[in-house]
């Protein structure tokens, strides 16, 4: 299967993973989505900065959650850093997932799902196990890695002419020698 093609089914499938699930409990940002967070979150900001204006919970939870940084003049969301040993974590448009998974999973050199998630946890904030389950499910490189059959140890029977032709048996009477 090409990359194009794995494309292709991988944002079918991430599809039917977040029509599945519940609007509130989605981790998933399509591109207005995101566009609409980063809004909300400049709006969060000036309004808790502004004296006077009634401030929301709302407000208080978008900027405890979310943060902006601006990356070549574009604004790019991340998870706000509380500790000065964090990294930045960005959070993901759903139009970028396909690329970023196959470039961590092809730079661990086909990892499995928990070295994706430690690496991708390191930098993004909204990749789910879901996501990579979904990916690693099309990946036909390792498909062929794990579809080798593993072989036991086979014994094999030996063939000879004068097999079983002779034996000898000892026969010892425990009883009489008491």
């Amino acid at each position: 299967m090409d990359l194009n093609e794995m494309h292709i089914k991988f944002d079918n499938a991430i599809l039917l993973l977040i029509e599945s699930k519940r609007n509130d409990n989605n981790f998933f940002l399509n591109n207005e989505e995101y566009c609409e967070r980063i809004k909300e979150i400049k709006k969060s900001k000036i309004t808790l900065s502004t004296a006077g204006v009634k401030k929301c919970t709302k407000d208080y939870r978008n900027v405890r959650k979310y943060d902006i940084l601006i990356i070549n003049g574009k604004d790019r969301l991340i998870k706000t850093i509380t500790n000065a040993s964090e990294g930045v974590r960005y959070y993901v448009k759903n139009e970028e997932l396909f690329d970023i998974i196959h470039s961590t999973h092809t730079a661990i050199g086909h990892g499995g799902r928990d070295r994706m998630m430690a690496e991708l946890k390191l930098k993004y904030a909204n990749v789910t196990k879901e996501t990579i389950m979904v990916y690693l499910s099309l990946c036909s490189d390792c498909h062929k890695k794990s579809s080798n059959p593993k072989r036991g140890l086979v014994s094999k029977p030996i063939l000879h002419s004068a097999y079983n032709s002779r034996a000898q048996l000892d026969l010892i009477d425990m009883q009489s020698q008491s």
